[in-house]
């Protein structure tokens, strides 16, 4: 991988992961937001407990709702998931990735940016729902956080806005790139935040703060352990967004090279960084390495058996799963493993 002065790399594209957050004016006290995700894997050819797969959109789900505009308090909740990983068929004993999502009604009452993470995981982590929602569904409580953060420091932000009035968007990207007959991952992750200013009488729109992260990484295929990373943030402030310098995060990320992506990355990225704001848009781009890593190994294969970069060589698949469809217990594991499901 080539590093550059502008933090871009090249080689073969293996996958790209978008992550898109909408918040707009429901009513005069609540707001809605919109929240999607989109795996697209552009490469690989791979069997998984009875499935075959290979390049192409792997995963579309959206979620939508609505949140009280002064307490952050979640009132509803909605989803759709038109590509899901696993479909209902005969190894997975009719299962599918759709099942646990009504787990989520449990998140109705919580706030968001104070007991919203803990919520999420209580209902939803694990084998008890699904890894994708779940990152994007943390998606969602930073950038709410990060609106309401803007809300309380910027009067004319705060002011009232027109039902339908648009008030801010997140973009996250994460894409991976491989050099042929290399032993490694390019890994590029480019956050862009709009919030915008109500709109004037005209109903024209202006931009109050456009921020962005733009990181790149290197990473092992076979332990996933990082070899290097480099970031660079800045924010521009409206109406204009005139010039604004790049501010270089790098020196804070070096204490992460060496650390393998496959577990315990992300807690170890809140307890370095979570609870500043400063580091807010930092954080989000390092929290999707290790989800957006979950992929490349999948796209590397052209073998119906799973690259052995799927997981790192001493990760395997085992219990307890990352989620409901690949928790131990379940059928689609017991197949995965060669051994009968438990009864139930």
């Amino acid at each position: 991988m080539k590093l550059e002065a502008k933090l871009e790399i090249a080689g073969v594209p293996l996958h790209t992961r978008c992550l898109a957050v909408a918040l707009k004016q429901d009513s005069a006290d609540a707001l809605d937001f919109r929240a999607d995700i989109l795996d697209l894997r552009k490469g690989g050819l791979m069997a998984l407990g009875g499935r075959v797969t290979m390049a192409g959109i792997i995963h579309k789900m959206e979620l939508s709702g609505r949140f009280a505009a002064d307490s952050g308090r979640l009132e509803q909740i909605e989803w759709a998931q038109s590509h899901v990983m696993h479909e209902p068929n005969a190894t997975s004993r009719g299962e599918c990735c759709r099942d646990p999502m009504p787990r989520l009604k449990a998140l109705i009452g919580r706030r968001f940016g104070e007991d919203f993470s803990a919520g999420l995981k209580g209902c939803f982590g694990g084998p008890l729902g699904c890894t994708h929602v779940n990152t994007l569904l943390q998606e969602v409580d930073a950038f709410v956080s990060s609106h309401r953060a803007l809300r309380e420091a910027d009067a004319d932000y705060a002011k009232p806005r027109a039902i339908g009035e648009r008030i801010g968007v997140r973009s996250l990207f994460f894409d991976a790139f491989f050099e042929e007959g290399g032993a490694t991952t390019g890994l590029s992750v480019r956050l862009a935040d709009l919030h915008y200013n109500p709109s004037d009488a005209s109903g024209r729109e202006t931009v109050a703060l456009h921020a962005e992260v733009r990181l790149v990484a290197e990473a092992d295929l076979a332990g996933w352990q990082l070899r290097s990373i480099a970031a660079q943030e800045r924010s521009r402030r409206g109406p204009t967004c005139g010039d604004a310098a790049w501010a270089s995060r790098s020196d804070a990320l070096e204490v992460l090279v060496g650390r393998s992506l496959f577990g315990g990355m992300n807690r170890f990225c809140l307890e370095r960084f979570g609870g500043r704001a400063a580091d807010a848009r930092l954080l989000s781009s390092l929290m999707s390495l290790s989800p957006g890593m979950t992929q490349v190994g999948a796209a590397l294969s052209d073998q119906l058996a799973p690259s052995s970069s799927a997981r790192p060589l001493a990760g395997g698949l085992s219990g307890p799963g990352p989620c409901f469809m690949l928790r131990a217990e379940g059928p689609l594991m017991a197949s995965i493993g060669g051994r009968e499901p438990e009864p139930g």
